[in-house]
């Protein structure tokens, strides 16, 4: 990747996605250990199938990527279960002087004629400044550099937020968070096979996925589940057979889904087999599936 280099500071070209999980990082060390390394791979393997090449690091409790295209980049996490939210950031060293000449760059094409700013300031590990500190210092090297623009300081509900993480050695700045769809990594839970009649089967099977499951597809229409392979392009769709409980076993699913609501579970007979059944979409409203839906096909 090019960079830039003006005496100490060092402008990335290509920002670096800084990505922050859930759940998996309240599991014990090894568990989240475990469920860390399936995140990555899975954001490894959507670039090499997306043709993008990239950089994974993982420092605890944060994931980073530098890749060749950081905007495809964002497309895949956005798709990749276990992602909460991420950000592009600039990467600058954590020695204070360093992040003042970083922070006025970053700001300078962000604030405007009399607009509020606030800096959100964090840190993990040994520095000779509080978190506190920081955001106050950082925010007034902001309001020094542009008193021109008449800036004013708003910690509530600001025009501008500039974000920095600190972690050790070095400093990442940012000012946006994309929401990815969270939940658990894939493969970290077991597999299930999962009925899809219907593009509530999208819902349904979504949903699973979203748990961490490791979902193959039963359907007579194959084409219908597209919209699945943005999430897991390596999904596995199969055609439907008579007994779905001894395809199951032969896939070595863990149990079967099926994308009916109260109304199916009402009108039609329960299956009957040796392996749970799901009814992820069970407590859901038309409207709330309809939605999802919509979310799926994103």
């Amino acid at each position: 990747m090019k960079a830039l280099f003006e005496d100490s500071y060092m402008a990335v070209v290509m920002p670096t996605l800084l990505v922050r999980y859930g759940e998996l990082g309240l599991k014990s060390d090894s568990v989240r250990s475990r469920f860390e390394q399936a995140l990555v791979q899975d954001i490894r393997r959507k670039h090499v199938l997306a043709g993008v090449p990239c950089v994974i690091t993982s420092p605890r409790g944060r994931v980073f990527v530098d890749s060749d295209d950081w905007q495809r980049s964002c497309e895949i996490l956005s798709h990749t279960f276990g992602v909460v939210s991420f950000s592009p950031v600039t990467r600058v060293s954590s020695d204070f002087e360093t992040m003042k000449q970083g922070i006025r760059a970053f700001a300078e094409p962000l604030v405007f004629e009399g607009a509020t700013f606030a800096i959100r300031a964090r840190r993990t590990g040994n520095h000779p400044y509080t978190s506190q500190s920081l955001g106050r210092d950082l925010g007034s090297v902001v309001f020094t550099s542009f008193i021109d623009k008449n800036l004013k300081v708003d910690l509530g509900e600001p025009d501008v937020e500039i974000f920095v993480e600190v972690r050790e050695r070095e400093a990442y700045l940012h000012s946006s968070r994309l929401p990815g769809p969270g939940g658990m990594p894939k493969g970290t839970q077991g597999k299930v096979l999962s009925i899809v009649e219907s593009e509530r089967g999208l819902a349904s099977s979504w949903l699973l996925m979203k748990r961490g499951c490791n979902v193959q597809i039963a359907t007579q229409n194959h084409d219908l589940t597209a919209p699945l392979t943005a999430w897991n392009p390596d999904l596995k769709v199969m055609d439907p057979e008579d007994n779905l409980f001894s395809l199951a076993w032969r896939k070595e699913c863990s149990g079967l889904a099926f994308e009916w609501g109260i109304t199916e579970l009402d009108n039609r007979p329960a299956p009957k087999g040796d392996l749970p059944v799901f009814y992820p979409l069970v407590g859901m409203t038309s409207e709330e599936v309809h939605a999802l839906i919509k979310r799926v096909n994103a």
